[in-house]
């Protein structure tokens, strides 16, 4: 629904227009803003970054562009980075915001958040409401030119490679789904994204002979799996690879000089060594446990004779754990230690209204399990979520604030300090831990390592574990598992594809169910296809899912749990997902077969898969089924190949044709023979948010933008002068989406980003 008003600016003219209800503050037009002030637009309402309550900002108001953040509750324009709503501060690690979305800065004593392009591009993150599909790096961006054949979206139009228009006439994009790879001149023959050797089609070829394992330091990918020398995970921890030696060499110094994920006495290498075995005796004063009885020094009786370790008249200190006076009593089990404050302490009773600790068990008023009765900490009922800092039973469980499980990671009851980066714990706060956090960045500790791919281990330290490690993405064994959208298996023609998810983790989840662990596919579709999919044959409760675009943000297409009921027999699962898409556009698509729940007691649904897939490109027009079968955007009658269908004689002798432009949605003629003319007929009334428009070359709501997305077509030369057509989203004619101020996507197809180099709204 429109929000708010809408202003146009005139491209020729300049002149700005006052408009009636229109798009969530949008302008269409020049977008040559002052970077100094903010705008009048703001971006659809996107979180606010800096926070609502921030004081003077660089170059403009609080957050980016406007009083409220990136087109937050005022909608402010493409305006300057404004100030935070936190200070003072000393050094940047005060102004940590926990949004993912800016740079955490300090200047001249105050937090400013600065919105983040991570590989200083100029374009910001898809994630965060900009353009950038890869803002790790600096050549991936809109604008720049498709490179292909290296596996990604360089000009973030949604397409990739040989999807791209503009690698229609490279030689790495003359293949053919079914062709035969030729396993030379570096080609990619049938479009599996494989070339030459390293297509499993080439097994066994003359000029692919290959080996079974890897020859480690040769150059050579031996056993051709795409992955040569060091690089493939044969030679990890092998002499010469990673800096890796054949063993353990010191057993006292925190390193894995071995790479083999064992550390000094953890490791096999290190069982002889005198650091990692116990001495016969102990020896008194040396603050160790040598003997390895669990006493170290004077606690152990084997030191009781030792002059160190000699008796006093009386206990000494009644807090260390030692038995000083040689009486058998230690601490405050000493009568010597009776007035001690530390033992009286712990002897007075807590008062439960006071503020403090009064018997020394660190726990203070209802806190402490001793108040528990006491009429000042009963739960005041009916009980509600815990309040980590009013000191009351909220919830009613016998546990207030801190000590209540439910405030674990509560702001409330953590005890900030600098980050020590080998613990696991978050000291600073900032919800990061150790090596995960920059603060550890050039600690000794988080010395970059390379990520082992099956060893359950995050050997390089980056907050991700093997197959789930973008450095595994090429690994044969997360290949196999195909357990996430780095190591997608690629579909290209029907055929049934098996696998297991055993032991994979929930990396993604449908509309419709998927808590378990997932087996993902890519599909590259070059025509107009029709997709049947099922899990027949699967032996768990699954679930399917198709997605466009993005693997993980792409737009869900369709989900479906429990369709059919299977004819085969156990271990197969009773009920089948299925999906039925009558038609998928060109472009790149993702297949989740995912587990459809995780069972308390019987654990998550996996188990070996059975994907059974019908692939079928430019599949005829169907006249009647109100469906657009063929993939050209012309439905039933509309299409040419329904000319002779007797359903489609209803203005004989004049055939029937597209309801499509101003022409044919104002003729009060049913142009198509679906039943419904001109304003009527949803051809002419495309768009899904502006009703009141409709296709007839009028601005009815007064806008200035003739017809509103409301014309139906196929091609731009279906489209008025000045406007194309959106064959990528909504199929619909507009002005191009780069003409406009903000994000008209989200109004023109919900889901899509504008691409400024096309001018389209698409998918991610």
């Amino acid at each position: 629904m429109r929000t708010g008003p809408i202003k146009l600016v005139a491209l020729l003219a300049g002149a700005s227009l006052g408009l009636g209800c229109g798009r969530s503050n949008l302008e269409l037009g020049s977008l040559n803003v002052d970077p100094g002030a903010g705008g009048t637009s703001g971006f659809a309402g996107f979180a606010g970054v800096g926070g609502a309550a921030g004081g003077s900002g660089v170059g403009g108001g609080s957050g980016v562009g406007g009083s409220s953040g990136v087109g937050g509750a005022s909608g402010a324009g493409v305006g300057g980075v404004g100030g935070g709503g936190a200070g003072p501060c000393v050094t940047s690690e005060d102004c940590t915001d926990l949004d993912a979305c800016t740079i955490d800065l300090c200047i001249e004593g105050q937090c400013t958040f600065a919105a983040k392009d991570a590989d200083q591009d100029g374009f910001l993150d898809v994630q965060c409401g900009g353009q950038d599909c890869n803002d790790n790096n600096f050549s991936v961006k809109p604008g720049v030119t498709e490179i292909c054949g290296n596996g990604q979206d360089d000009n973030c139009d949604g397409l990739v490679d040989c999807q791209d228009g503009s690698c229609a006439a490279s030689p790495a994009c003359s293949c053919a789904p079914g062709a035969v790879e030729a396993c030379t001149g570096n080609k990619d023959e049938d479009c599996d994204g494989l070339i030459d050797c390293a297509d499993p089609d080439c097994a066994g070829a003359p000029q692919c002979s290959c080996e079974p394992f890897e020859t480690c330091l040769d150059g050579v990918d031996n056993n051709c799996d795409g992955l040569v020398d060091c690089g493939d995970p044969q030679c990890f921890g092998q002499p010469g690879c990673n800096n890796c030696k054949p063993s353990e060499t010191a057993c006292a110094d925190t390193v894995d000089e071995d790479c083999d994920g064992l550390v000094d006495c953890a490791d096999p290498d290190c069982s002889a060594t005198p650091a990692c075995t116990c001495q016969p005796f102990e020896t008194c004063g040396n603050n160790k446990d040598d003997d390895c009885n669990g006493l170290s020094d004077c606690a152990d009786p084997a030191c009781s004779a030792n002059p160190t370790c000699a008796c006093v008249a009386s206990e000494q200190s009644c807090g260390d754990g030692f038995d000083e006076d040689c009486d058998g009593a230690t601490d405050c089990a000493d009568p010597d230690c009776s007035a001690n404050p530390t033992c009286t302490c712990s002897q007075t009773p807590e008062s439960c209204g006071n503020g403090q600790d009064d018997n020394c068990n660190g726990l203070i008023d209802c806190a402490d399990p001793a108040c528990t009765s006491s009429a000042a900490c009963k739960c005041p009922g009916p009980p509600q979520p815990e309040k980590c800092d009013d000191g009351v039973d909220n919830d009613c469980d016998g546990l207030v604030d801190c000590a209540d499980p439910n405030c674990i990671g509560n702001v409330a009851c953590q005890e900030c300090k600098p980050e020590l980066c080998s613990d696991g714990v978050d000291n600073n706060c900032n919800g990061q831990i150790d090596c995960a956090d920059p603060a550890c960045a050039f600690d000794p500790a988080c010395a970059p390592k390379v990520e082992l791919c099956n060893n359950k281990i995050d050997d390089d330290l980056d907050g991700k574990i093997d197959c789930t490690d973008e450095d595994c993405k090429d690994n044969p064994v997360c290949e196999q598992k195909q357990s996430n959208c780095l190591t997608a298996k690629l579909i290209n023609a029907s055929g049934t594809y098996t696998g297991d998810t055993t032991g994979n983790i929930s990396d993604s989840k449908g509309s419709c169910g998927g808590d378990a662990g997932e087996a993902v596919f890519r599909l590259v579709i070059t025509a107009p296809t029709r997709l049947r999919v099922n899990t027949d044959g699967t032996q768990f409760d699954s679930t399917l899912y198709l997605r466009v675009g993005s693997c993980t943000a792409g737009k869900e297409l369709a989900c479906n749990d429990d369709s059919i009921s299977t004819a085969l027999p156990p271990p197969a699962w009773p009920s089948i997902a299925a999906l039925n898409i009558p038609i998928l556009y060109p472009g790149s698509y993702f297949l989740f077969l995912d587990g459809y729940t995780v069972d308390a007691n019987l654990g998550p649904n996996q188990g070996p898969f059975v994907l059974n897939v019908e692939l079928t490109p430019n599949p005829p027009e169907i006249c009647g089924d109100g469906i657009d079968n063929d993939g050209d955007v012309y439905v039933d009658c509309a299409d040419s190949g329904c000319s002779t269908d007797p359903a489609c004689q209803c203005n004989a002798p004049a055939p029937a044709g597209p309801e499509f432009g101003v022409g044919a949605c104002t003729d009060g003629i049913d142009n198509d023979c679906d039943g419904e003319i001109d304003g009527a007929d949803k051809d002419c009334n495309a768009s899904e948010y502006y009703a009141t428009e409709f296709c007839n070359g009028v601005d009815d709501n007064g806008n200035q933008i003739v017809d509103d997305f409301s014309c139906r077509c196929a091609t731009s030369d279906e489209c008025a002068p000045g406007q194309i057509c959106y064959t990528q989203s909504s199929r619909s004619c507009g002005p191009p989406c780069n003409q406009f101020v903000g994000d008209i996507c989200p109004f023109v197809a919900p889901g899509s980003t504008c691409n400024p180099a096309t001018g389209q709204c698409v998918f991610p």
